[in-house]
């Protein structure tokens, strides 16, 4: 172990002895043309090429069917339909308090004057959810059931986590162009993992006397599949269904960078204008919706401790024909719209809130970002980008790999490291390093006393 030891801090400081500052230019493999070469024959070619004639073009068209309708249905509705529903299913947990901020949160945004753009987002998230359960359901049970598919599949769900959401942006910009369809098919690829990963955990946790007692009984694998474990299964898939409508709202203001609309591009259009109470605000109509979803989903799961409400199956369909009658007639009497907003008045009190805070306390921030810039993060940058030599970056970071997960990572780490250099953005990924290293490193300073401090509470 020492002698290892020794031989890293020779190879770091021959590395840093022999080796250049910042990643040499004459290196650049000149990756842009290449990538742009592609995107000027994929615009030639979008309408003859046979990819795009019979999948892309078809997918895309199918996607924005989807939305179309989920949009015109929750339009349709009155405003007050869905409120009704979500405190109908909250409420079978018997948590009345609970059921009723729920039904308040669906009705948040109509409050605040986004109705129709939370409708927008709602459908989006509608949408991709359904075709991340779709896709996702099945891939999980293949890998709780394939050793081989779950070889196959790990890395891929590993990249897929790992890899920022803009970056997901790119290709499906130059492939599906711009709009709702293309976003929804970028939330899909961001949200897809945690439905595979909970599916299968969902499955490959249905204990073996269960499967054992199906096939005692001659059950084929199939009806073992469909009738012990995927039951089994359910609190798990619901779980993973959750955890994608959180991820799928955690895409929705990137989103908008594809022309998703809804209140993703609402909070963008705050930030530019600097509308902070307006931004708040939408911001809070965005964490409704996901508070909506995330309560409505777990309802569904059976919870220890919580006796539900039964409802027989004849009334729940009076229950049905009763919520269409008032539907209709609320669609007669033109209750669609939400009928009043006070989003300009909440909104205005915050902005001059912020405004006093920012005047008021200017002597304190001011200084305080100006510490955090320029004595940590430029000298964070100008540690990786002008002491620090490419090379030692390479080293050090292969062996903290090769100590956390062996040779195979520490052979990527140096690989992946190499190839930012050749592809030209050393400068802005160092830049971004050092951002990240301060960002981790005061997260940590404030994180680690709260939370040893909660702790011994």
């Amino acid at each position: 172990m020492k002698s290892r030891i020794g031989g890293l801090l020779v190879l770091i400081i021959a590395a840093q002895t022999f080796g250049t500052r910042g990643f040499p230019e004459s290196l650049n493999i000149g990756l842009a043309e290449p990538i742009t070469g592609v995107q000027s024959w994929v615009r030639k070619n979008r309408s003859s090429n046979w990819s795009f004639k019979f999948f892309f073009n078809p997918l895309i068209s199918v996607v924005e069917f989807g939305l179309n309708c989920v949009e015109s249905f929750f339009t349709w509705l009155p405003w007050f339909i869905p409120a009704i529903v979500v405190f109908v299913v909250v409420a079978r947990t018997r948590r009345w308090g609970l059921a009723t901020f729920t039904a308040f949160a669906v009705i948040y945004p109509g409050i605040v004057g986004v109705w129709s753009e939370s409708i927008i987002t709602i459908s989006l998230m509608a949408v991709s959810v359904l075709i991340c359960v779709v896709i996702g359901v099945p891939l999980g049970v293949l890998t709780a059931l394939n050793k081989r598919c779950e070889s196959i599949l790990r890395p891929i769900l590993d990249g897929m986590q790992t890899v920022p959401a803009t970056v997901y942006l790119i290709p499906i910009v130059l492939v599906f162009g711009i709009g709702p369809a293309p976003a929804a098919i970028a939330t899909v690829i961001y949200a897809l993992p945690p439905m595979v990963r909970l599916t299968a955990l969902g499955v490959q946790q249905v204990p073996k006397s269960a499967i054992e007692a199906a096939q005692m009984f001659g059950a084929t694998r199939r009806q073992v599949l469909a009738k012990v474990q995927l039951p089994l299964a359910v609190p798990s898939i619901i779980t993973g269904i959750n955890q994608t409508v959180m991820m799928a709202l955690g895409i929705v203001v990137i989103a908008t960078l594809v022309g998703a609309g809804g209140l993703g591009q609402e909070i963008n259009q705050s930030v530019r204008r600097l509308e902070s109470g307006r931004g708040l605000i939408v911001g809070l109509a965005v964490v409704a919706v996901a508070l909506v979803l995330d309560r409505v989903s777990m309802s569904l799961v059976s919870t220890p401790g919580v006796q539900r409400i039964r409802i027989k199956r004849n009334t729940l369909y009076i229950g049905l024909i009763c919520l269409a009658v008032v539907a209709v007639i609320g669609r007669v009497f033109g209750w669609i719209e939400f009928p009043f907003s006070w989003g300009t008045s909440f909104a205005d009190p915050i902005d001059t809130g912020f405004k006093w805070f920012r005047t008021t306390f200017d002597v304190i921030t001011r200084p305080f970002n100006d510490f955090i810039v320029r004595e940590i993060l430029v000298r964070a940058q100008t540690l990786f980008n002008e002491t620090i030599t490419w090379q030692a970056i390479v080293v050090i970071a292969s062996a903290f790999s090769y100590y956390v997960a062996g040779w195979k990572l520490s052979l990527m780490t140096a690989g992946g490291i190499t190839f930012i250099g050749l592809t030209g953005r050393w400068p802005d990924s160092v830049d971004t390093l050092a951002q990240t290293v301060v960002a981790v490193v005061i997260s940590i300073l404030i994180a680690l006393p709260l939370g040893i401090w909660l702790g011994r509470r």
